[in-house]
This record gives C-alpha cells, sequence and structure tokens, in this order.
C-alpha cells in the first residue's frame, strides 16, 4: 500500500475536512478526494460520510486512525534518517548532475502539480526545473542559467554559414514543448512575439527533438550544455539564435522542511558545486 495514502487520510481525519486537509498537506482538492477514494477501494469500506457542509468520519476510519497514527509517526521519523536523496530533475541537466553521489534522479513528470504534490508527499526531496512557486512551504533557489541554440544537422544543403533570420523561417523545424507551460521553448524564451513558423514536428523531449534533426533538415532548439556534449556524437551544428532571447532559468526547489536538514543541506551544495553555481 502506498503510504502517502495513509498520511492524506489521516489529515482528513484530523481536519474532518477535505478542504483543510488539502491546504495542510497543500495538494489540490481533487489529489486529496482520489487519495481516499483509492484507499476506501483497499479497505473495502467508506470512511467518510457527507455531514451537513462538512464530512464526518465512519466507525472505519475511527478503527482504522486509532491502528496507524503511531505508526505513521514512527516511518516519518525514519523517513528523516534515510542517507540517500530522491530529486526530480529537467532533461536538460541530467547530464550534468548525473553523477552525484548519494542521488537518485528522475526526469521530472509532465504536471508541474506533480511535482509539488511529490514534494510535499515525500516521494521526492528536490526538484531542479523551470517552475517556480510562492507559495510558503517550499523554498526556491536560482539554480543555473543555460544558453537556448539553434541546432541542424551537419550536412545540412542550405545552411552553411552562421544561421540568418530568412534561414531560419525558410526550414521546418522541430518545436520543443515546454513541460512546465504549454508552449514551444521559443516563445517561452523570447522578449517578443515569435513569427510562426513551419513545425513538422512537435515534442517535450530535447534527446528526441536532437535525434529527429540529426536524420532531417529540421531545425531544432535546445539547451547549450546539451547540444555541445551531444552535436559531435549525432552530426549535429549547433548555431546562435538570429533573434534575442532569454536565457533558461533554473530553479532549484524543495519543502521548507529540509532547510536546515544535514544531509539535505550536504547535497544541495553538491549539486551548486556540479552547477557552477
Amino acid at each position: 500500500m502506498d503510504l502517502n495514502l495513509l498520511s492524506t487520510f489521516i489529515a482528513v481525519y484530523k481536519n474532518g475536512s477535505i478542504t483543510l486537509a488539502s491546504e495542510q498537506l497543500e495538494l489540490s482538492q481533487p489529489a486529496v478526494s482520489a487519495a481516499i477514494r483509492r484507499l476506501e477501494k483497499i479497505v473495502g469500506k467508506p470512511l467518510f460520510v457527507r455531514e451537513g457542509r462538512g464530512i464526518s468520519p465512519t466507525g472505519a476510519a475511527v478503527a482504522l486512525a486509532n491502528k496507524i497514527e503511531s505508526p505513521l509517526s514512527v516511518l516519518e521519523t525514519i523517513e528523516t534518517q534515510k542517507n540517500t536523496i530522491k530529486v526530480y530533475c529537467h532533461e536538460a541537466l541530467m547530464h550534468i548532475v548525473a553523477s552525484t553521489p548519494d542521488i537518485i534522479f528522475m526526469e521530472s513528470p509532465l504536471s508541474e502539480e506533480q511535482i509539488f504534490d511529490d514534494l510535499m508527499t515525500q516521494k521526492v526531496d528536490l526538484a531542479i526545473d523551470v517552475i517556480t512557486t510562492k507559495q510558503h512551504a517550499y523554498i526556491t533557489e536560482d539554480c543555473c542559467l543555460e544558453t537556448p541554440v539553434c541546432v541542424s544537422r551537419v550536412n545540412h544543403p542550405r545552411l552553411q554559414g552562421d544561421l540568418t533570420l530568412e534561414e531560419f523561417y525558410n526550414e521546418k523545424h522541430v518545436a520543443l514543448k515546454l513541460k512546465r507551460a504549454d508552449l514551444d521553448t521559443l516563445n517561452f524564451l523570447s522578449k517578443v512575439p515569435v513569427k510562426p513558423r513551419d513545425v513538422a514536428i512537435e515534442t517535450s523531449s530535447i534527446s528526441s527533438m536532437l535525434v529527429l534533426v540529426a536524420n532531417s533538415d529540421y531545425l531544432g532548439a535546445s539547451s547549450a550544455s546539451v547540444a555541445d556534449k551531444l552535436a559531435p556524437l549525432l552530426g549535429l551544428k549547433v548555431h546562435k539564435f538570429p533573434f534575442e532571447l532569454e536565457d533558461i532559468a533554473f530553479k532549484m526547489v524543495y519543502h521548507r522542511r529540509y532547510i536546515d536538514d544535514p544531509l539535505h543541506k550536504t547535497i544541495r551544495e553538491q549539486l551548486k558545486k556540479h552547477l557552477n553555481i
């Protein structure tokens, strides 16, 4: 069983409210409600019933709470003593930090909401991504800046020298769609609106985009460090964009509970060293 279901249940049980529990856990109300429904399917009994505008625990809920409250407290204590850290990391930085010891790296999920939910419920301990938040429960630190670059295959039949604006718009493109915003990379980073391009393919993966560009005459966009690392292997040429773009600003985000945790602080410092902060 997912122990996070039990933690969510206890929060609802103590607060007597889905709304208050979601605020305490800093999860969405639908996420809390879904967790309770999943737990009800597991125990085979309803745990809460409607009462006026609120909810009340059933006998099954009272019995469950009495059984699990103390063990959960023990487990939370054990959790703070673990020797490894789980980190969500954006694909663009994975190659830089992957060798950091005592960290289990996972590529960030598509949903920004899921990242924050997983930080809150301790499924992961840290996220390195383009996300940011003003919620008091989270610490957000500037992480690093990556320069966006344009890429084409080395033997592109029409692109020989520096990439011009006319050449850029005359070619077909692989658009790299950002995971944190329903935008492609150029529209997200451009200081002015980008004219419509002839987009042949859209992808959310940098590595996929580079492979597609390497095997076609399409243009693509990437962070400079990934492009520089993979260009020799894939036969790619790296171009400067023919218009001004913002650098890609990555953040390190973690729950405030870890701000003074010794292991977490050590890991953060190691990551900053790898990222040259």
